[in-house]
């Protein structure tokens, strides 16, 4: 029942991302587009372009993977998580996982994601093994085999401590009465094991009646959790029984979760860094183009001046200094180095298109110069700007992976491609799964940029559709 809800759940939130991506986003653009004032109308020719952009299939349907994939990413803590989605006790009703999830969004919210041992039949105020409760929920005969787990340990660990005693005697040259007493502590500990082992008991007649039930996600690890619970040491290796299905890294933490979250950081980090630098280089190379004299040789000197300074290396110099977040990364990575290609072809479109009739005319009746800028020039430049952005991305990809492959990246605690290439570039003869797992969700990402950015290329092409050839 739970691997049905939990499919359902997959499938819902694979449509509301697609739906998202292809449907909600566009309209929103164009209403953002007709409220600044632009005509939101596809000319004939976008037409044209956009339908042989949607003949190249591996270039669409590399598009269609890849921001689906990214917009499904958003929800990935309600599949990939090891916090439950649903949990009930006789009353009390929660949705970690969900909480999460907002929490993750909008932290104001600050909702409350954890679930309490002793709010679901257990004791303390630790947070709750959801995947331990989910395995009693689905057959309760497994409180019993836990429950005689715990005395056979106490059995175990008894005679293990009488043979400590055992020896230190010996060595001291005493005798040891293997029939006395333990001490105090030692059956203490054990009373408390003991209590455990009957309120598993008693559990597991409450669970029969039906009084808990849990729904967990598709996949109940967390990129964040250490796994010690797990047979042998970490890392271990991948299909193994008992293990994820893509092993664990040397600290415990499950790959697959950290590849797919690694995916959405990576993905979100390149795009918010390509759309805020190409923003300034769009705004920068048209101003450049369009006043041109001065304007133009004064902020091309400032460029060349400021494409000089190695960026990757006052990246890491900074990074050294601070711990950069998510957002100060992107910043630092905007101001350095976003914007200063896009400037060139930028500038290059708009002395172009500068000298063209229509924008004589324009001058001519009294058009506003920003109006001419924003509306008449700028949609006749967006070719080597849509042409040159999925390259951009990848590039980004490349440099946030770089970064955090050199220690200078991300925070250690957040889930990273770089950062399990480089464990397993130290062990990759007795782990390879370190590495093969996340180069080929780096290759599958960048391959599916690189289609989408070869179909955009050749579906803008300007010798495509003109009339002159």
């Amino acid at each position: 029942m739970s691997a049905i809800v939990d499919l359902g759940i997959l499938v819902a939130i694979s449509v509301a991302a697609y739906g998202i991506v292809h449907k909600l986003i566009p309209w929103i653009v164009r209403r953002i587009g007709q409220v600044l004032g632009f005509r939101m109308r596809t000319s004939p020719l976008t037409q044209k372009r956009i339908s042989r952009f949607k003949s190249i299939r591996r270039g669409y349907w590399s598009f269609v993977l890849i921001t689906t994939g990214f917009a499904l990413s958003f929800f990935l803590e309600l599949f990939v998580n090891n916090k439950a989605v649903y949990i009930r006790y006789g009353d009390r009703t929660q949705y970690p996982a969900v909480a999460s999830w907002v929490n993750f969004w909008l932290p104001a919210a600050n909702l409350d994601d954890t679930a309490r041992a002793s709010d679901y039949g257990l004791t303390g105020d630790a947070e709750l093994n959801y995947r331990h409760y989910a395995r009693w929920v689905r057959d309760p005969g497994e409180l019993e085999r836990d429950a005689r787990e715990i005395e056979a340990q106490i059995e175990r660990d008894a005679e293990a401590f009488r043979d400590r005693l055992a020896d230190h005697a010996l060595r001291a040259g005493l005798e040891f009465d293997r029939s006395a007493p333990l001490p105090q502590f030692k059956l203490d500990q054990y009373d408390i094991m003991r209590e455990r082992a009957a309120l598993y008991r008693r559990l597991q007649s409450e669970f029969e009646k039906g009084k808990a039930s849990i729904v967990m996600p598709l996949h109940s690890h967390s990129p964040r959790e250490q796994v010690f619970e797990l047979p042998g040491q970490p890392p271990h290796k991948p299909f193994q029984p008992g293990v994820p299905p893509l092993g664990t890294d040397f600290e415990g933490k499950d790959v697959l979760a950290q590849i797919l979250y690694g995916f959405r950081i990576s993905f979100a980090f390149a795009a918010v860094v390509a759309f805020v630098g190409y923003s300034i280089g769009v705004v920068v190379g048209a101003v450049m183009g369009f006043f041109g004299g001065w304007v133009d040789i004064l902020v091309q000197r400032i460029i060349e001046v400021w494409s000089s300074i190695p960026f990757l290396y006052v990246m890491m110099i900074l990074a050294s200094v601070t711990q950069p977040e998510f957002w100060l990364l992107c910043l630092m990575l905007v101001v350095l180095n976003a914007w200063l290609g896009i400037t060139y072809y930028v500038r290059g479109e708009f002395y172009r298109e500068k000298a063209r009739d229509y924008v004589q005319a324009a001058s001519a009746l009294g058009v506003l110069r920003r109006d001419i800028m924003l509306r008449h020039i700028l949609p006749n430049a967006l070719v080597p700007i849509v042409t040159y952005l999925p390259f951009a991305i990848v590039a980004f990809i490349n440099v946030l992976v770089s970064l955090d492959f050199l220690g200078f990246g991300l925070p250690v605690d957040e889930p990273s491609w770089g950062r399990l290439l480089r464990q397993g570039s130290e062990n990759v003869v007795n782990f390879p799964h370190m590495i093969y797992f996340p180069v080929m969700a780096l290759a599958l990402t960048l391959y599916c940029v690189v289609m989408i950015g070869e179909a955009v290329r050749e579906a803008f092409d300007p010798q495509k559709y003109a009339r002159i050839r």
